[in-house]
């Protein structure tokens, strides 16, 4: 349902640099991610007067999905996965949505309470991914708006604004204050919706069909 699910190809795919890296902590992987996103909003902020900086969005966003899975591919190689490890990843990762999403309401880019907003729904989303794993059922990636996709589209938005601008977008009839806002506008549903489906697989890992209830 999301780009999620390519995750054990991208992993294999960088099985070969994870042991190029293995000299490295996991944790200095996990904080350049972070790093990558933290330099992606200042590319979004300095974007209304050196608008080329757009372009390396896409490369900082990727850096930072890379990062995401290499930190725990160098982990169990080097035998230096521990359980703070998953707690950092984790705090990284919110720390990198919050910069990036709601961080862009701060820039000309968007406007702070679409952005406010839609934050607090992917934070929900989170959240109710890592409910799985509370509960002893594993953590739940799923969902129409996974991390891979919000990148994926927060990217290609960045490409597009390259091209036209920061200019007002009308689509279906709505007048939006630039690409970015559209963007938020649609991410805004979806983190909802995502919300829904992470918790319903999570109930049904937990009552699977059949079983006593």
């Amino acid at each position: 349902m999301g780009l999620y699910d390519i995750k054990p190809r991208f992993r294999k795919v960088l099985n070969p640099l994870a042991e190029r890296l293995a000299w490295l902590h996991p944790d200095a992987i996990t904080l350049a991610g972070l790093g990558a996103s933290a330099l992606a909003w200042l590319c979004f902020f300095g974007a209304l007067q050196q608008r080329w900086l757009l372009l390396l969005v896409p490369c900082l966003l990727f850096i930072r999905i890379a990062c995401n899975a290499l930190d725990g591919l160098v982990a169990q190689r080097t035998g230096r996965a521990r359980a703070f490890g998953e707690v950092l990843n984790e705090g990284a990762d919110r720390f990198s949505d919050v910069v990036l999403l709601f961080g862009l309401g701060f820039t000309p880019l968007a406007t702070l309470s679409l952005a406010a907003l839609t934050t607090v729904a992917v934070l929900l989303s989170s959240y109710a991914g890592i409910l799985g794993k509370a509960v002893g059922v594993g953590r739940e990636y799923g969902g129409v708006l996974g991390k891979a996709d919000r990148m994926f589209w927060m990217g290609l938005t960045a490409i597009v604004t390259w091209k036209i601008g920061v200019v007002q977008v009308r689509l279906a009839g709505l007048e939006f204050r630039s690409a970015f806002d559209v963007m938020l506008t649609i991410f805004l549903p979806l983190a909802v919706v995502t919300t829904y489906q992470r918790i319903c697989r999570i109930r049904a890992r937990l009552h699977p069909p059949g079983a006593n209830r």
